[in-house]
């Protein structure tokens, strides 16, 4: 990857699954060139702060350890709850110097975890996404994305904006991915903080049945929503109904965390039970598509003005656009 202008945008940003994070877990991160420590407390709520303690620099994710709502540093015992506060020095009064390690908003949602960046150091100004409809639970409605139909690829070499532009490319599909043919571009919508492409998309057209198409070749589309720079939630029209996220985390400028998420239904498209081995067919099949992406996007660069063919200049041009103001509304975030 070379040459991508920008620096961070303000937005949401996957950085695991709840289930990674059982009681009492203490889990070092790095993203946007920060030390994190991730830790879920006694009472269940899931925590990102800096990592380092303020006494004596210990990196807290390693050897910390969690007690009620508290981590607590594993060189010197240094006490920092749940709000980041020093609450306990078992050799002293910590009530004199009233230090405070910085805190990062967190979220659960569908079954991922979820941390805001601020770009300028700003609180949250829109609400964490969801995947999935409102009123479908990811426990009961769908496997369980952890860790049967997840996967991770760390420090990979290219920033969130390879992926979000990969979300409105109809003609990859097909000279990477294997479609039948070039999916035709139906619709794209915009919010400030939202991009929708919708693509036509024949499934099953290589062969009379397929183990996702049993009954044959199904019309079907396929909608993604980039929510901000690092989440692309994609959603599968065929003859199952599958959810998806391809989410990008940028370590420093130059490599992210990528991940995929796959929300497989229980229930098949006529009504019959969905079993695993269908499941993991549909896990294997959308990292394969994840791994096909990456020699391009390792090795790209960017290209200011793309000169788009007449088929994609009208979406290109209004995601571009939609891109250019995630960084702006981050203040040109550097």
């Amino acid at each position: 990857m070379h040459g991508f202008p920008h620096g961070y945008a303000s937005g949401w940003y996957q950085v695991g699954w709840s289930g990674e994070f059982g009681p009492g877990a203490v889990v070092p991160l790095r993203y946007f060139e920060k030390d994190l420590v991730c830790f879920r407390t006694e009472s269940g709520d899931l925590r990102i702060s800096d990592a380092f303690c303020l006494h004596f620099g210990a990196h807290l994710g390693y050897g910390g350890k969690v007690e009620g709502d508290c981590i607590v540093c594993p060189f010197h015992g240094w006490k920092w709850d749940a709000e980041g506060r020093n609450v306990d020095i078992p050799y002293s009064d910590p009530e004199r110097m009233k230090l405070q390690i910085k805190h990062w908003p967190v979220a659960e949602v569908d079954g991922l975890v979820l941390m805001w960046f601020g770009a300028n150091g700003e609180a949250p100004t829109w609400d964490p996404p969801r995947m999935l409809p409102e009123g479908a639970d990811h426990l009961t409605d769908f496997w369980p994305v952890y860790p049967d139909t997840c996967h991770v690829w760390p420090g990979l070499r290219f920033p969130p904006q390879v992926a979000t532009e990969n979300s409105g490319d109809a003609a990859h599909f097909h000279y990477v991915h294997g479609a039948a043919s070039v999916p035709d571009v139906e619709e794209w919508s915009e919010g400030e903080h939202w991009f929708t492409t919708g693509f036509k998309v024949t499934f099953g057209g290589h062969a009379p049945t397929t183990w996702a198409t049993p009954n044959g070749p199904v019309d079907g589309r396929i909608v993604t929503t980039c929510h901000g720079m690092g989440l692309a939630a994609g959603r599968i029209e065929s003859f199952d109904l599958v959810y998806t996220l391809a989410s990008t985390t940028p370590i420093d400028r130059h490599t992210s965390d990528h991940r995929a998420t796959v929300w497989v239904p229980k229930v098949r498209g006529d009504g019959s039970k969905l079993d695993e081995s269908v499941r993991d067919r549909w896990a294997r099949q959308q990292t394969t598509q994840h791994v096909a992406d990456f020699p391009v996007w390792e090795n790209m660069t960017y290209i200011a003005k793309p000169p788009f063919a007449a088929t994609e200049v009208k979406s290109f041009h209004a995601l571009r656009r939609w891109i250019e103001g995630q960084y702006s509304n981050s203040g040109g975030a550097a």
